[in-house]
């Protein structure tokens, strides 16, 4: 059941590099939400936060949208569910990004917040967040707006340095947002990444390192710094494992987060490489109606039935 507290329950999905299959786990946990929450009324709503390189709708099994997230960013609806379009479940709707590259060269200088507000806003009990590529702090901003925050990556070296970079850029805005208004805290922050010298000179600029030099220099902020490195983590998800040695990642790469972040990433699970999603994803189809009885599918279910426990949203 969804969790009592008004609004929706937001799952943010991001991992810093595209083509990793942030928009495949998208579309599938909304549609394996959608399917079990169909004899309880729950509702679901997809977005697309991409400007520019939209194509959540392809995983969703949908043609080209008749309205997109640039009709609310200009002006031309008043809230996102007006331009919500349906899919093949009736419980279930998604937004589309911006196909339109005109618009999208700065989509959100004047309309952040207003669209923040409208996503938070949506009519639906499990909103799901497709981010772009990147870690500009626009898409730091939707992730923070997740009460469960899910990271994507598979085990080529380009998807670990991205998903590593988001994940430290993420803990970057989260410190200097959460001390926004103590400016003194904020210039050390800072300072840490600006200090000049020779390499042996220079400060351990680990987050690590700027965690325990803050909590030396600022004795006052270790409870706010422990929250943000221990509450509301993300979950790890690695995609296209093809052998047991790539289903090691997920240990390796939490080592690594846990060494340099001081962030403790719990594993999610990992998808195997299997050519029936690639197939699926080639022909538009969604993987889980296309194949619901394969093993992906009932991982995928199981993940959303995960979700939806309030113990596991109060973690």
């Amino acid at each position: 059941m969804p969790d009592p507290r008004p609004g929706p329950v937001i799952v943010a999905i991001g991992g810093g590099k595209g083509g990793v299959g942030k928009s495949f786990l998208t579309a599938n946990l909304a549609l394996a939400l959608a399917q079990r929450g169909t004899t309880i009324g729950r509702r679901v709503a997809a977005v697309d936060l991409d400007f520019g390189g939209s194509n959540l709708n392809l995983f969703l099994g949908e043609s080209l949208p008749d309205r997109e997230l640039a009709d609310f960013l200009d002006g031309r609806a008043d809230n996102l569910d007006a331009i919500s379009q349906p899919t093949q479940l009736d419980n279930l709707r998604y937004v589309a990004g911006s196909f339109d590259l005109i618009t999208a060269v700065d989509p959100l200088r004047d309309r952040k917040l207003d669209l923040i507000r409208a996503l938070v806003g949506l009519d639906a009990d499990y909103v799901l967040l497709d981010l772009p590529a990147g870690s500009a702090p626009p898409t730091l901003d939707f992730f923070f707006l997740g009460d469960i925050k899910l990271v994507v990556t598979n085990p080529e070296a380009t998807a670990f340095h991205n998903a590593y970079g988001f994940l430290k850029n993420y803990l970057l805005r989260r410190l200097l947002t959460e001390f926004r208004d103590r400016k003194e805290i904020m210039h050390f922050i800072l300072d840490h990444y600006r200090s000049a010298g020779t390499v042996a000179e220079v400060r351990d600029r680990t987050i690590t390192g700027l965690v325990d030099n803050l909590r030396a220099e600022f004795p006052s902020v270790r409870p706010e710094v422990t929250g943000i490195l221990q509450e509301n983590t993300p979950l790890l998800v690695l995609n296209r494992a093809r052998s047991r040695r790539d289903r090691q990642f997920l240990t390796r790469f939490r080592s690594v987060l846990e060494d340099n972040l001081g962030l403790v990433c719990q594993a999610l699970g990992v998808i195997p490489e299997n050519r029936r999603v690639a197939r699926s994803v080639r022909n538009g189809e969604p993987f889980l109606l296309a194949h619901p009885r394969h093993k992906i599918s009932k991982q995928l279910i199981a993940w959303a039935d995960q979700l939806t426990d309030r113990r596991f949203l109060r973690r």
